[in-house]
Order: structure tokens, then sequence, then C-alpha cells
């Protein structure tokens, strides 16, 4: 599973049980960080010339579906390949389903996200 919720406390939270491994960090090419259109978290968009810091974490059967439900009916899953210290690899990211082309505000959006995490 590839995502741009990096921290691990937050992802376990949502996933229903702790990431086991250590995240491996990740890069997704040709896409940028936006909002969803209305609402107040992100996505991706495809952008050729740019690319998405994230992780990459292992996770179960059971801890997928919670994620799917975590992200709503909103986002889908696709399967993407991620560049990692060892090389690309495989790895499964949720989309959502309109994105916006205003771009993500790191870290201040990324607190907020968090906190969103931990409170579902």
């Amino acid at each position: 599973m590839y995502g741009t919720l990096v921290d691990p406390a937050g992802f376990g939270f949502c996933a229903g049980r702790p990431v086991a491994a250590a995240p491996e960090r990740a890069e997704l090419a040709g896409f940028a960080r936006v909002f969803l259109r209305g609402a107040k978290y992100p996505t991706l968009r495809r952008a050729p010339r740019e690319s998405v810091r994230g992780v990459v974490m292992r996770v179960n059967a059971d801890m997928l579906a919670r994620l799917q439900n975590y992200e709503s009916v909103r986002y889908r899953r696709v399967k993407v390949r991620v560049r990692t210290a060892r090389g690309a690899v495989p790895a499964v990211c949720f989309f959502g389903d309109s994105a916006t082309r205003v771009r993500w505000r790191e870290p201040a959006d990324d607190k907020m996200m968090v906190l969103r995490s931990r409170s579902f």
C-alpha cells in the first residue's frame, strides 16, 4: 500500500491495527497532491513533471478493507509503481474521484490529516 498519510500511528489506527514493519519512503512520479473537490482532504492528480513523496506499508486484506472504508466511496484503489531506495516496486494507492488544481499545502495540511485519521 502506498500513501501520503505518512504518520504510522494514524495509518495504523485507520487500518485497524498497528503497522508491523517500518514504513518505507517512496515517491510516485507523474503526480501532484491536490485537494479533492468539495473536501478538506487530498487526492492525487496527474502532473507529468512532478512527483509525490509518501511511504509504502505492508497491509493484509482486513487492513485494506478498513482503509477502503476510511477512504470512502469517493476513492478507488489503483495499482501504481513507486520508487524506493531498493528500486521501483508495485503498490496500491487510493485516488479521489474529483481532483482540483489547488495544491495541498505541506506541512500545515498534513497535520490536519494526522488529526483526522486519529479521529476515525
